[in-house]
């Protein structure tokens, strides 16, 4: 009886053996079979936010640095990376990108190529596509499209934060990534220009991080500090009235008389930082992600790659004029006003504010 059972057993296991190797055979001949550039153009991007010649680029950036297995049934790299791809547009589980007819991949080849292709992208790429304007040309570019659209002098970019949804991190630093709205998170602080291209990006902190806080201990600001102290004091950022007024980062007046020039400005603030909040809503509606309701299952650390991985995909769809989708809005969980937080010499900023209204709002 043992001796039977025994032999069933091991028939059930090898029966399964090949069962899982005819399926590793069968997803093999389909990928083989299907070619994800032959479908035209308008499905390509709805699948893969990049047009195909975004892609092809893309895949001759990253693919001489993705490691390949020697096995037969060994999966091609540019699959890997469109696979990614459909990932971040889509926000699906892992089993359900692995079962589309131009993947035919596993839920475990899935989660490789994420983490490999987000990886590799953030590593190689981020320095490439995401750069905050350090010449006088590039400032003076962003400063006009900000000067025509809202009539406010000397913005080189419009500064923000927004919450992407993780799994609760298992981890002794849990607590850092609950925000207030009691869900986990990294609070991610974004600079664009008035055309939504990212300029700038942190993903380094938790949930429970405030918006001024990711700013006060950001490299950005630092850099804003010391080109200040070198004579760029006609160059800031704008920010909310969460953020600090600092001479390099303009933010609201606080409750001003109407029809005063400290209103005309406060107006002229709020349109100029339309675009960040445009341009949030649209990272999130191309790489849904990164939306609240998609929440990243990966560790921070992973999240953070597939955060800079997506601002990557952001500023190459612009390049390359990709259909802008719906924006998607959430709530703001920091808040407008943080009046508890801690003050840097305030007087400077406050006296260059007091010039611009004087000198462009009266």
């Amino acid at each position: 009886m043992a001796a039977r059972l025994i032999a069933a057993v091991m028939i059930a296991e090898e029966m399964e053996r090949e069962g899982r190797q005819n399926l590793v055979i069968i997803r093999r001949r389909l990928r083989d079979s299907m070619n994800p550039f032959d479908i035209a153009e308008e499905e390509f991007i709805r699948l893969y936010r990049l047009p195909h010649e975004g892609a092809r680029r893309l895949i001759e950036a990253i693919s001489p640095h993705l490691q390949q297995p020697r096995r037969r049934t060994r999966i091609p790299k540019s699959i890997r990376i469109l696979c990614c791809l459909n990932f971040c547009a889509s926000g699906s589980y892992q089993r359900r990108i692995g079962q589309d007819y131009l993947n035919c991949m596993s839920q475990t080849e899935v989660c490789k190529s994420i983490c490999v292709v987000t990886r590799a992208i953030s590593n190689l790429l981020l320095n490439e596509w995401i750069k905050f304007p350090t010449t006088d040309r590039e400032r003076n570019r962003i400063k006009r499209r900000f000067m025509e659209k809202s009539n406010l002098p000397g913005v080189i970019g419009a500064l923000d934060g927004t919450h992407i949804a993780i799994v609760p991190p298992n981890t002794a630093r849990e607590h850092i990534y609950l925000n207030r709205k009691h869900f986990h998170s990294k609070n991610v602080q974004v600079v664009c220009d008035y055309d939504l291209r990212i300029l700038a990006l942190n993903a380094q902190h938790g949930g429970r991080s405030h918006d001024s806080h990711v700013w006060r201990t950001s490299r950005l600001r630092e850099y804003m500090r010391t080109t200040y102290w070198l004579g760029g004091s006609s160059s800031w950022l704008i920010g909310d009235s969460g953020y600090p007024q600092e001479p390099w980062l303009m933010t609201p007046v606080h409750d001003p008389p109407e029809g005063s020039p400290e209103a005309r400005y406060n107006a002229a603030i709020i349109l100029a930082r339309n675009c960040v909040e445009r341009c949030i809503g649209v990272w999130k509606g191309w790489f849904r992600c990164l939306r609240r309701d998609r929440t990243l299952h990966y560790s921070p650390e992973k999240a953070g790659q597939i955060i800079n991985c997506c601002a990557v995909l952001h500023n190459m769809a612009l390049y390359y004029r990709v259909p802008l989708p719906q924006a998607i809005l959430e709530e703001d969980i920091n808040g407008q006003r943080n009046d508890n937080f801690y003050i840097i010499p305030a007087e400077d900023g406050s006296t260059i504010r007091r010039r611009l209204i004087a000198q462009h709002f009266r």
